[in-house]
């Protein structure tokens, strides 16, 4: 398995695990960054920004910040809809991930325990490393869906002056989840 697999499993298996409610995951299942916060929340996307009130998207594309609607555009509510639904396909695949991760650990562990006492080490790098490249698959598809979120919120944040505080993926985000 090359180093650069290794790090895009690892950074993915992080992201997923906070996903799937493993480790230090946020209790609604939030995407975070080193500076951004997006929970799914029933059917809306709560996006945090320092300093302000909650903004939170409907799947129609309404904008609130705090008790506040905010008047948009159609073409805005059709983007705002379009960064909620993409929040939540972020935090489908990495719950997906996540559990695709947890398999792949188990499996390794029942792995390496029949491989040495059967005496067939050999075989274990094999079985784990095809069921890693599921979770790699996985992952890959974690990372286009954080770039392609990114996309939408910074088209919105262009448009409307109103979200530019919550638009907080970069493009550090971005290139960190596909080492």
């Amino acid at each position: 398995m090359t180093t650069s697999r290794i790090s895009l499993l690892m950074l993915a298996g992080a992201l997923a695990a906070a996903l799937a409610g493993c480790g230090h995951a946020n209790p609604d299942d939030a995407v975070t960054t080193d500076d951004a916060y997006i929970a799914v929340r029933g059917d809306r996307a709560v996006v945090r920004a320092p300093g302000a009130p909650d903004a939170s998207i409907g799947p129609a594309g309404d904008l609130r910040i705090g008790d506040r609607e905010v008047a948009t555009t159609p073409a805005q509510r059709e983007q705002l809809a379009r960064y909620r639904a993409e929040a939540g396909a972020l935090r489908d695949d990495g719950i997906a991930t996540g559990k695709a991760g947890l398999a792949v650990a188990g499996h390794a562990i029942g792995s390496v325990i029949s491989g040495l006492a059967s005496g067939n080490p050999d075989r274990i790098h094999k079985e784990v490393d095809t069921r890693a490249q599921v979770v790699e698959v996985q992952a890959r598809k974690l990372c286009a869906d954080l770039k392609q979120l990114r996309a939408t919120q910074d088209a919105i944040a262009t448009q409307l002056p109103a979200f530019r505080p919550y638009a907080r993926i970069d493009a550090g985000d971005a290139e960190r989840c596909d080492r």
